[in-house]
């Protein structure tokens, strides 16, 4: 039997504790390190926690990404061989980056690094209590995506080539990183519109509408952003919108709600801090276009960015977005 990786995870909030039982589960003793001590009781230095390990699953959102990747660079005891795996789906405000794009800035494969990117229906509340997730790992590297198999897949699945484990979690893999971190981004962004319909006591028929037309335009944006629109139609862009837009545990359709009743928009979570970068992302594809063909429009991703970045009533706005149509 092959020995089992040792693996750090940086964040311990419920995804990152979540990730760390199911590991434990499947007979992996992690290392949780986060930047708050008081997550993890006895926490050492974070040197202390990359020593001797192998693959280093990052759960901090995506605005805390470079941050927590940067200290894990700055650590002496990092392994240069080691395999890092983002699990955040947003992308970064200040550089519009997607975490595919950041984590090639950071850990570029000519020095060495291996990594891979995780989207699909993974609510950390139904992981910690042991119910079924998929997890679809995107990877240019074959090394990475092996690294991922071997953590997810219990040891009677031999190498977790494909299917079901153990621990209920279904496993994709995929060679397009970028298309798949540019659907995680997109489904919490139209999650959150799902969430205002909530907070709007909306039928479900009208969800299913607005779910039907945030899943066309999700594969809209990803051809005009040179994504692989088949990848955010898969369960990493509109499987996962349909769990999370739907669920109670999710905090992008929780903001939404709580948007529509209280009318508060100072709301961090990955859908409202990626918008503004993703609607600069489209504009600007838009003129390197010239304006020669008939532009895509995106009504959906505008009526979330007017309720959640730009703060009006999302009652009216429904309304007009219903009225008019698509």
């Amino acid at each position: 039997m092959e020995p089992k990786s040792h693996v750090t995870v940086i964040g311990a909030g419920e995804l990152g504790a979540a990730i760390g039982g199911l590991l434990q589960r499947n007979g992996i003793e992690p290392v949780l390190w986060d930047a708050d001590p008081a997550r993890v009781p006895g926490q050492g230095p974070l040197e202390d926690a990359l020593k001797d390990a192998d693959c280093i699953l990052f759960c901090v959102p995506s605005w805390a990404m470079r941050a927590a990747a940067g200290a894990v660079l700055s650590a002496d005891t990092l392994h240069k061989d080691a395999v890092v795996v983002s699990f955040a789906k947003g992308m970064e405000d200040a550089s519009g980056k997607t975490m595919t794009e950041l984590f090639d800035e950071l850990f570029p494969a000519d020095g060495g690094r291996s990594f891979a990117v995780v989207g699909g229906p993974m609510l950390a509340e139904e992981i910690a209590a042991g119910k079924s997730a998929i997890a679809v790992f995107g990877s240019k590297d074959p090394r990475a995506l092996d690294m991922c198999r071997s953590l997810f897949a219990s040891a009677s699945d031999g190498d977790g080539a494909s299917g079901r484990s153990a621990q209920n979690i279904r496993m994709e893999f995929l060679n397009d990183p970028l298309s798949l971190s540019l659907a995680g981004v997109l489904k919490n962004v139209y999650a959150v519109a799902l969430g205002v319909a909530d907070g709007l006591g909306l039928s479900e028929n009208e969800k299913g509408w607005i779910a039907s037309v945030g899943i066309k335009e999700m594969a809209a944006v990803a051809t005009l952003l040179n994504a692989d629109p088949a990848v955010v139609l898969g369960a990493g862009g509109a499987g996962d919108l349909i769990a999370t837009g739907y669920s109670a545990y999710s905090r992008n359709r929780g903001i939404g709600a709580e948007i529509a009743r209280t009318g508060t928009c100072a709301l961090r979570g990955e859908g409202t801090v990626s918008l503004p970068a993703l609607k600069r992302r489209i504009e600007g594809r838009r003129k390197e276009g010239g304006g020669e063909e008939k532009e895509e429009q995106f009504p959906l991703l505008e009526l979330v960015h007017t309720v959640s970045i730009e703060c009006k009533p999302a009652r009216a706005a429904f309304d007009a977005f219903f009225r008019n149509g698509v």
